[in-house]
């Protein structure tokens, strides 16, 4: 073999790095890739978080042991496990060296983390009465320490913001209300997003729904906004408007994990790595990455799984010959709004009511039950 070139593995090699949303539809579907020959390793030191329960937790509907999902069931579907990171990625020989001592070849690498708030990110911040992320440890130390407060009738409530939109602000925020509703004890709760409406890819008549019901609820919505510092317990916006909040629940502003630093790739003036619509680095075709996809394609979990699936099942039955463009992959999207009114929507396709709530909970409860092979 010349020197510098990677081994040639004699079953090609799919490493996926991360207990991320994604990786967990691309590990509940791994028998794909084993049917065809692949195999595939999951190296992660925690279990997965169900997303779509993440909002439900935080409003009092889940606990938290019912939302996380042992990595280590990838077995059940013909993966493995292993309980490790990477500390060093060498690109160029395709290896990992990974924190248990181990070295391991990938033909395929895919990194799928959890965010990771990045506190110097709003100037401020760390001066809040509490600071949170969106991971499931900091949201349910939230709920937990709301829980507390809303239970004691002479305990004073915080002002709560959520700063980042999208989906994933929309249903925090909502349960967010969704749990004072539960105790009778309205929450104050300001959602600042930097876009026009709540949910970018709905469309019109979804989005003002959606809005008129937050409203109702109690919401304060900031739209077309950033919150740029944090200051004596308010939040100043690029706009000059102030937001009264005494405790911050940050859902955008993330650094890179280590795997990601290990890679050593370009990056933007945002601190972002550029990718294709295969969810690739444009740096290096072997390296997937649907974390940085997430936020500039506007992909569901479910839609960058399938892409990642389909790509790599493609660049295997087509062994170096130009690869198709990616496939579309229309996901219904739903949202888990807190009042047993939930909201779906597939662009300008929408619908809303209990019937959504009950649909959501099948599809989630099955996808849950296909992982663990219950």
């Amino acid at each position: 073999m010349p020197q510098g070139q990677p081994p040639v593995a004699d079953t090609p090699h799919l490493v996926l790095v991360g207990n991320g949303d994604t990786h967990l539809h691309v590990a509940a579907n791994a028998e794909r890739f084993t049917r065809c020959g692949l195999n595939v390793t999951l190296l992660t030191r925690r279990d997965f978080v169900y997303a779509d329960w993440l909002g439900g937790m935080l409003g009092g509907e889940w606990q938290r042991d019912e939302i996380c999902l042992p990595a280590a069931r990838i077995a059940a579907h013909g993966g493995d496990h292993f309980v490790a990171m990477p500390t060093a990625v060498d690109r160029r020989m395709r290896q990992l060296t990974l924190d248990d001592g181990r070295t391991l070849t990938y033909d395929w690498l895919s990194i799928d983390l959890p965010p990771e708030l990045d506190e110097g990110s709003l100037p401020g911040c760390v001066s809040a009465g509490d600071l949170f992320g969106p991971g499931v440890d900091d949201l349910w130390r939230l709920r937990q320490q709301l829980e507390t407060r809303l239970a004691d009738a002479s305990a004073t409530l915080p002002r709560l913001a959520v700063v980042g939109g999208g989906p994933v602000g929309v249903e925090l925020a909502a349960n967010l209300l969704a749990l004072g509703e539960r105790y009778g004890r309205p929450l104050t709760v300001s959602l600042i997003g930097n876009d026009r409406q709540p949910l970018p890819g709905a469309g019109r008549r979804a989005n003002r729904w959606l809005m008129q019901r937050l409203d109702r609820r109690g919401l304060q919505l900031e739209l077309v906004a950033r919150a740029s510092r944090y200051a004596s317990g308010q939040l100043i916006l690029d706009d000059g408007s102030l937001v009264e909040a005494d405790w911050l629940l940050i859902t955008d502003r993330s650094r890179p994990s280590m795997a990601e630093r290990c890679l050593a790739l370009e990056t933007d003036e945002h601190g972002e790595i550029a990718v294709d619509a295969r969810l690739r680095s444009h740096e290096d075709p072997r390296l997937i990455l649907p974390g940085q996809a997430a936020a500039k394609q506007a992909l569901s979990p479910r839609a960058r799984a399938a892409i990642l699936i389909d790509s790599i099942l493609q660049s295997r039955e087509r062994r170096g010959e130009p690869s198709s463009p990616p496939r579309s992959h229309p996901h219904w999207r739903a949202l888990n709004l807190g009042d047993l009114r939930d909201i779906a929507w597939r662009g300008s396709w929408w619908c809303r009511g209990r019937w959504v709530r009950r649909l959501k909970h099948r599809r989630d409860r099955r996808e849950v039950a296909h992982y663990l092979q219950y």
